[in-house]
């Protein structure tokens, strides 16, 4: 009896995963679907990174979540469109017995038509199932097409996010060291960590607006970590506003403007209380090396109107497994 309303829940399924699908890959953002995937999965990664100390398991968390979200749609997809042939006795046929297909012959049979494959073992006698056939195989097409479309933005996304990063690293890769080598040893000095930033870092901004499930990604090696290198800008960036004297570099509200923007993605993405706000950076540093360098109480001060966007930062590097040490220096308690 309940066998014939089977094709409800089977067809649930099916729009579900094309909703998600559509939600995910181009209508910006992450699908509930996808989430409700995602989550748990990251979940997993992290907490064995935690518990081994080792942050080789959270370089995993890419192949983890992209394999997880392309097996959970196609068996969602396969499952679904199981239950809506499945609902009708009689639906499917085999195509030498002539005998009504059982459960399992009809998984096999919604296996090979969303593949399009069209073995032909197994038959839609009736006209609507066998449009329904051709319905099931078009969604096929879609999932495949899709799998393409979810997958190829964050390869491009990963690669300007490891562009950066690797920049970044090579000029720092703390935020003391970014403002010294950028002032003692690029030609454009503090320019290279303004101007020169603009545009890669709106690409990967953009890319983390339409896809917020990318700060779910980790890399393994400290030269291609965004969420080490970005905190690490930042913190650069801040103690070019508040702390270094003289005129600000051009592009420096800007560049700011578009971490803020990446941090606050990434607090949307994660859900979680931010830590407290880090210490304050080490000025000294900057002294030692003749910059010109206002008061360390003048600079507490400036950083009290940014707690929000530090802590930000040090939520984004706490989750990568990232010491604030690492990010910036800080004073040494005597």
């Amino acid at each position: 009896m309940l066998r014939q309303f089977l094709w409800i829940p089977g067809l649930v399924l099916v729009v579900a995963v094309l909703a998600d699908m559509l939600v995910t890959c181009i209508q910006s953002g992450e699908g509930r679907l996808s989430r409700a995937i995602h989550r748990p999965l990251y979940w997993i990664v992290t907490t064995a990174s935690r518990i081994s100390g080792r942050r080789t398991w959270l370089s995993w968390s890419t192949p983890t979540l992209i394999v997880g979200t392309l097996i959970a749609w196609t068996l969602l997809v396969w499952f679904g469109w199981t239950l809506i042939f499945w609902s009708q006795p009689g639906a499917l046929l085999g195509a030498e017995s002539g005998q009504a297909a059982t459960f399992p012959a009809t998984f096999y049979f919604v296996g090979y038509t969303l593949s399009t494959l069209g073995l032909g073992e197994i038959i839609a006698p009736e006209t609507f199932w066998r449009i329904m056939t051709d319905i099931a195989s078009i969604n096929g097409f879609f999932l495949l097409s899709f799998a393409i479309t979810f997958i190829v933005p964050i390869a491009q996304a990963r690669s300007d996010r490891r562009e950066l990063a690797l920049h970044l690293h090579r000029a720092g890769p703390d935020a003391q060291n970014l403002i010294l080598r950028a002032h003692t040893d690029h030609d454009r000095g503090l320019l290279s960590l303004t101007t020169d930033l603009h545009l890669i870092l709106n690409r990967i901004d953009a890319a983390h607006l339409n896809s917020p499930y990318l700060h779910r990604f980790h890399d393994h090696d400290r030269q291609d970590a965004l969420d080490l290198t970005l905190p690490a800008l930042g913190e650069a960036l801040l103690i070019i506003q508040g702390a270094l004297d003289g005129d600000r570099p051009p592009g420096l509200q800007r560049t700011l403007a578009s971490v803020d923007s990446l941090t606050r993605t990434f607090e949307r993405v994660h859900h979680q209380p931010l830590p407290p706000t880090p210490p304050p950076p080490d000025l000294d540093i900057l002294r030692d090396a003749g910059l010109a360098v206002r008061s360390d109480d003048d600079f507490r001060e400036f950083l009290h109107t940014h707690d929000a966007l530090r802590r930000r930062l040090a939520a984004m590097a706490h989750a990568g497994s990232w010491r604030w040490d690492q990010v910036a220096r800080v004073k040494q308690e005597r």
